[in-house]
């Protein structure tokens, strides 16, 4: 089972089950004998990469194949998607996790559509660029001096921290990666997690002009890099366009 089921849970044992030594061994011994990959994919003669184990026969309808190997298989978050949606009063909700990349020149509003559609204290927000900055103690976009080895170390981190989602070890609600670029292999461990893939409508004038008004100095070279890599972006994968202030359906 995904262990943000944990969230939502209200049976205390299966809390606690899925916080032993025995779970998470058991767990591990499935992906391997799995060979990572999802087994309902696999029966499509589908290959998807996958790191969720799920109970075939969930725990509420036979606790004693809590543990039993031939009642767990490895499956794809589409899959445990379709296998775990609870219906609510009126609403239907599901219980995964989601990765949202958004991405959009400086000044078109990123950091806003994510501050309305966020949930507040149980999201995660990972902006690269601030990082960067952080990192150099410049302003943003602000690629000068230290600002090669601060952009590798940072793109080290997003992929460290992506492997990560995609070995779920995180107990996130959402997460939301924004980036001015997303590598082929970021963009391939990200699609086989169901991440959505999202891109600030805004024209470049209109950026150029917010960015002056805030006081920032951007090079135009910036703005034309970004763009370059955005339609990098929609060349690997499926991207929506939302505009800075557009609420999201989840």
């Amino acid at each position: 089972m995904h262990k943000t089921y944990n969230n939502e849970r209200v049976d205390v044992d299966e809390v606690a089950f899925y916080n032993t030594s025995e779970w998470k061994m058991v767990r591990t011994a499935v992906l391997q004998r799995d060979f990572y990959m999802c087994q309902q994919c696999k029966a499509q003669g589908i290959t998807t990469v996958a790191n969720t184990v799920h109970h075939i026969v969930e725990l509420k309808d036979d606790w004693d194949k809590r543990l039993d190997m031939t009642n767990l298989e490895t499956v794809c978050t589409a899959c445990h998607n379709k296998e775990h949606v609870k219906v609510k009063k009126g609403l239907g909700t599901s219980t995964q996790k989601q990765v949202y990349v958004v991405i959009g020149l400086p000044g078109s509003g990123k950091r806003t559509f994510i501050d309305l559609n966020k949930d507040e204290g149980r999201d995660i927000v990972i902006d690269i660029d601030k990082l960067i900055s952080v990192m150099t103690d410049r302003p943003l976009h602000d690629r000068q001096h230290s600002a090669y080895d601060a952009v590798s170390m940072a793109n080290d981190m997003a992929d460290a921290i992506i492997d990560n989602i995609v070995l779920d070890k995180y107990n996130f609600k959402s997460v939301w990666i924004i980036r001015s670029a997303v590598t082929p292999s970021q963009a391939s461990k990200l699609k086989t997690i169901g991440a959505r893939f999202i891109c600030m409508e805004r024209d470049r004038f209109i950026c150029e002009r917010h960015v002056r008004d805030a006081g920032r100095t951007i090079a135009p070279n910036v703005f034309t890099q970004i763009e370059m890599n955005i339609e990098k972006v929609r060349g690997r994968v499926t991207v929506e366009t939302f505009t800075a202030f557009q609420k999201i359906q989840k």
